[in-house]
């Protein structure tokens, strides 16, 4: 996807341990039929209402992979932001939600290692009942190119 202009995310030196930020989310059957159509994946407990009937989870459930992707998103939208890149990630999955329900991700800067510039993140996933569904951490390399030359961010 090519834009006219992007804008950079925030630089090692400009987050700070402790800081926090919640991003809410609402997942639809749009974002499962879309993971299907990249994917191939047939599970019927994403789609199939009969199926899931039949389960300990009553309804169709939403993919793990899509909360992680989620998570992901709001790291390279939000905290650093644009230009970031995630080199670990690890989450547990505590609860499942159904098709559409909100979440709220939360993150928290706990480390910030300079020598590597990476900054590692507390994140927690919540439904909107306030029931933490995943929990983990992610570490991230901020932004790193030279945002002097501002020719360099344009494509056309």
């Amino acid at each position: 996807m090519l834009t006219k202009k992007a804008k950079i995310g925030r630089k090692l030196e400009d987050i700070s341990i402790g800081e926090k930020l919640i991003v809410t989310e609402h997942i639809d059957e749009q974002h499962i039929y879309l993971y299907l159509a990249l994917t191939g994946d047939t599970n019927p407990l994403y789609t199939q209402y009969n199926y899931a009937s039949q389960t300990r989870f009553k309804k169709p459930i939403v993919p793990g992979i899509i909360i992680s992707g989620l998570v992901a998103s709001a790291v390279t939208k939000h905290l650093p932001g644009p230009g970031s890149h995630i080199v670990k990630k690890e989450i547990q999955f505590d609860h499942h939600i159904h098709h559409n329900e909100t979440i709220s991700i939360h993150f928290e800067v706990v480390d910030i290692n300079t020598k590597k510039n990476e900054v590692s993140l507390n994140v927690s996933v919540l439904n909107k009942s306030q029931t933490t569904i995943a929990t983990g951490n992610i570490t991230v390399i901020p932004p790193t190119v030279d945002q002097s030359n501002s020719l360099l961010y344009e494509n056309f």
